[in-house]
């Protein structure tokens, strides 16, 4: 095969791919421009997710014409001037890539002014070639239109996800600048639609919850490991308020965002012993290092960075972190010395009453009629066999329903069947209408992250079908009014919370995200591994599982019950 010279074009459009991957990417280039031009002022307006227009606007330093020109170029930059600059970056740009790279895969205009020549400068750009130059008004900044993103790479376009998943990638991107510029106004419109607006001199935690939201900046606790090599601050959650996802943890590097499972995985080591299975804290931690101890030069998107000593700054993170914790429960040991009446275990020393996640009732309490010493596994005819005659229900390991007779074992897990019937009520509700629904005798109100509803306003109506009614209150905040009666006494907020946190994560179509909601919000609405049942509500569970069309699996196909026959005990214990 003849080896071949690749011309320019080819060479840009190939290199733009490890820089450009999506309308994000490009979002995050032109901010980290703007940023590095000492702005404090930047506009972002995208149309079509950006896929038809981003344009981001600031009032930094600007250019002159000559750098206008050179800034399109491949490997031209201001950041540094020679090889040993790359180990001591105090910018968040580098590479001289990110102008070229954007414009060899878009149509691009640059309006930008220095101040200090007589005019300023519009340079129009179309697959990385300057097309004209001309004099242009504009005061001291820069503002570049990015339109047609990826119009000549169709291959590219073609790849890209729905709008709506482009957008929320956009917002994640400028929610973690926003975060972590407290001194740079930031807003982001989609259309003309305002989506993020920041004011300059804001809080720390004020940021927080422009991005995350209020309840999840309440939650939150601030912490400094003091000076060190590795000097760690910002907010971690409460054990108590946590989530499905890592979604709500952002870690900035010298205001750099970056990726680290390290620090993930460190952070959810200093909560060991305080989370349930599958559920991680927010945290939003700013870290300060030399820049001569931390590679950023690791990938060209510049998220992943190698540090010189990573097991100093894991000791830092969970002392920090774990410090935290101890400091907040000496709090709370203190405060409860002071009480006089009652007295409660350790572990209420660390969560209040009112941050507790753990949900102790069932919906129904059906009072089911039968001889109080022995009952039948089930009187509607579970489809397991019929076991007369058997002892009372009891509860083993806080998670399975275990009921004996002289013949049989029924051993359900209680969270499975109550997510087969939340499902079934679910599925049926989607063509029969919503279920019997609850008012809530006080509203919830919900303070989401921009991201999260952007989804809630895409889904609200779904979640009206299942028996959910919720109503816009402000830009990203909404009102529970009612939920399916048979959740009432299920922790709303959590419910409503971890069904948006999951349906973020995935990306079907319409009748797919409609089926997605509700397997979602049957298994976010169950009874949980751990919730401590009453004897009656046992038997509503099975009750309420032996009268569903499909009572062996939950939606996801695990077993909801199994039994255990004499014959089979004998076996086991080799009397047979």
């Amino acid at each position: 095969m003849k080896i071949n010279i690749l011309t320019e074009e080819v060479i840009g459009k190939i290199s733009a791919g490890e820089v450009v991957e999506r309308p994000a990417s490009v979002v995050k280039e032109l901010i980290e421009n703007s940023i590095d031009a000492g702005a404090d002022s930047i506009d972002i307006a995208v149309e079509g997710a950006g896929t038809k227009l981003i344009r981001v606007a600031d009032n930094g330093t600007g250019m002159s014409t000559d750098d206008a020109k050179l800034s399109c170029l491949r490997h031209t930059t201001s950041k540094i001037s020679s090889a040993e600059d790359i180990y001591r970056i105090n910018t968040l740009g580098f590479r001289g890539e990110a102008l070229a790279s954007i414009a060899a895969v878009s149509k691009m205009e640059i309006t930008t002014f220095d101040g200090e020549d007589k005019s300023g400068t519009c340079m129009y750009v179309e697959s990385g070639e300057i097309l004209r130059i001309r004099p242009a008004g504009r005061p001291r900044g820069t503002t570049i239109e990015v339109e047609n993103l990826f119009y000549n790479v169709p291959a590219r376009r073609k790849f890209l996800r729905k709008e709506s998943s482009e957008l929320t990638e956009i917002v994640s991107v400028v929610g973690r600048f926003i975060v972590s510029n407290p001194d740079i106004e930031i807003s982001l419109t989609q259309e003309g639609r305002r989506l993020f607006h920041s004011n300059r001199g804001e809080s720390g935690i004020e940021r927080v919850a422009a991005v995350l939201g209020d309840d999840v900046a309440g939650s939150m606790m601030e912490i400094d490991s003091g000076e060190e090599k590795y000097r760690v601050k910002g907010f971690i959650s409460s054990p108590s308020s946590t989530r499905k996802d890592r979604r709500a943890q952002m870690f900035f590097l010298n205001g750099r965002y970056v990726k680290s499972r390290m620090i993930s995985e460190t952070i959810q080591y200093a909560y060991r012993g305080m989370l349930e299975r599958g559920r991680y804290p927010a945290a939003v931690l700013f870290i300060t290092v030399s820049p001569e101890d931390v590679d950023v030069n690791v990938h060209p998107s510049k998220l992943m960075v190698k540090f010189s000593d990573e097991k100093a700054l894991k000791e830092v993170l969970q002392r920090t972190v774990y410090g935290r914790f101890k400091e907040e429960k000496k709090k709370d040991i203190s405060a409860f010395r002071e009480k006089e009446d009652g007295r409660t275990g350790p572990e209420e020393f660390l969560l209040r009453e009112e941050d507790k996640d753990i949900q102790t009732e069932f919906a129904y309490k059906e009072n089911l009629s039968g001889p109080a010493g022995k009952r039948s596994f089930c009187s509607e005819g579970l489809p397991f066999g019929e076991i007369q005659d058997t002892e009372r229900p009891f509860q083993v390991g806080g998670c399975y329903i275990v009921q004996v007779n002289d013949e049989d074992v029924l051993i359900t897990d209680q969270h499975a069947a109550h997510e087969r019937v939340l499902y079934e009520v679910f599925s049926k509700a989607k063509e029969s209408g919503p279920p019997e629904m609850q008012d809530l005798l006080f509203p919830i109100r919900m303070d989401l992250s921009a991201e999260e509803a952007l989804i809630m306003n895409k889904m609200i109506e779904d979640f009206k079908t299942i028996g959910f009614l919720l109503e816009a209150f402000g830009d990203n905040s909404f009102i529970v009014r009612a939920v399916p009666a048979i959740i009432k006494d299920r922790d709303v907020k959590t419910v409503v919370a971890d069904v948006l946190a999951d349906m973020s994560a995935v990306n079907l179509s319409r009748v797919e995200l409609v089926d997605e909601l509700v397997k979602i919000a049957a298994c976010r609405g169950a009874i949980k591994a751990g919730d401590r049942l009453g004897e009656d509500e046992m038997l509503s569970v099975l009750s309420q599982l032996s009268r569903c069309d499909l009572p062996f699996t939950c939606p996801h196909g695990r077993p909801t019950s199994f039994r255990i026959t004499i014959d089979e005990m004998e076996k086991r214990f080799r009397r047979k």
